[in-house]
């Protein structure tokens, strides 16, 4: 009976070890689950500005396909400015052409003439107009440029940050 007691004591004395080897192994595995969900609460910060980052360029796009519209609108106006200033053109040579008699007779002509800056500044406020608007779009650009800069530097710092933790950590 002793040598039961003994072998006893001996099971006894080797399960208490192995509980002292467990806790302070747990205590570890809670501090790995612990920097584990560190790391997955930073990777989910960097996707949020991943995503960020993604609706900062698309409005970036956005702004950028109205600048084109803009500009093509412009190109617009001033090739009708052009056509314009080259319809007066023709018909100044068609006046200046003409014997003096045939200029007693064509007494609406002057009259044509004298509308012709009317339509040049019409055309030149409208061209001015486009060019505000263009000007306001490209600052809006720019600001969306600058934004999204700062999202990718947010960006990088995070993606440093979570290296750092997974090498030294894990």
């Amino acid at each position: 009976m002793g040598v039961v007691v003994r072998l006893l004591g001996l099971v006894l004395g080797l399960l208490g070890l192995l509980v002292s080897l467990v806790g302070p192994l747990l205590g570890t595995l809670r501090a790995l689950v612990g920097l584990l969900g560190l790391v997955l609460g930073l990777l989910n910060l960097a996707l949020d500005l991943l995503h960020l980052a993604l609706r900062q360029l698309s409005t970036l796009i956005g702004l950028l396909g109205l600048v084109l519209c803009l500009l093509r609108l412009r190109l617009r106006l001033l090739q009708l400015v052009q056509r314009l200033l080259g319809l007066a053109l023709c018909l100044l040579r068609l006046v200046l052409g003409l014997p003096r008699l045939d200029l007693r007779l064509l007494g609406s002509a002057p009259g044509l003439l004298c509308t012709l800056p009317c339509v040049v500044g019409i055309l030149l406020g409208h061209a001015s107009l486009v060019f505000h608007s263009l000007q306001v779009a490209l600052q809006l650009a720019d600001r969306q440029v600058n934004q999204s800069a700062l999202v990718l530097v947010a960006l990088a710092l995070v993606s440093c940050l979570v290296g750092g933790l997974l090498s030294a950590g894990l």
